[in-house]
């Protein structure tokens, strides 16, 4: 993607995230990131311990699009509990610090325990909901890389897309015709 499409496309991702910010209830904010999860969840299922550490290209721990489905659970596990902190903080009017983008620090491990990882971490996020207070602080917000500052409930509409994304790469891993059966 060129670099000015590249602007376009971040813009207009961030103007769709501060919208529903401000725009949905927070049901469909969950229900938005809620089945994101779930879809990613889903494309987990079944996957064994070759299949995760498989990748097509050399792997870059710096370069998501190299990543295993292996390499894309221990982000998940890693970025979760931050996305769950920043959403209870920033609606509390308090701010936090945004790990960095495609940081993966859980540490590797069999595709089951990640599997198991994968959703402790989910409930967590999805539970969320349950730290947020009656009026929620929509002024506060905590830079991401791509984005910006991005106030409290946007970050539930980032974090839909941003399990999306990572759906489409698992996808596309099992798709991809060296892909061990």
């Amino acid at each position: 993607m060129a670099d000015r499409d590249f602007e376009q496309f971040k813009q207009s991702k961030r103007a769709e995230f501060l919208d529903g910010a401000r725009t949905l209830p927070w049901d469909e904010i969950w229900l938005r990131m809620a089945n994101a999860r779930f879809a990613l969840i889903d494309a987990l299922q079944g996957v064994t311990q070759e299949q995760a550490d498989w990748t097509p290209a050399q792997m870059d721990a710096e370069d998501e699009s190299t990543w295993s489905i292996g390499e894309v659970m221990r982000h998940v596990i890693t970025a979760s509990p931050n996305i769950a902190e920043i959403i209870a903080a920033t609606a509390n009017g308090t701010t936090v610090i945004k790990g960095p983008p495609g940081q993966i620090t859980a540490p590797a491990s069999d595709v089951d325990d990640l599997r198991l990882q994968v959703t402790a971490v989910s409930e967590r996020l999805l539970s969320v909901g349950n730290a947020l207070p009656e009026d929620i602080d929509n002024q506060t917000t905590v830079p991401h890389a791509f984005f910006g500052d991005l106030p409290s409930m946007a970050w539930p509409l980032f974090q839909a897309y941003h399990d999306g994304d990572h759906t489409r790469q698992i996808k596309a891993l099992k798709a991809h015709p060296d892909y061990p059966g």
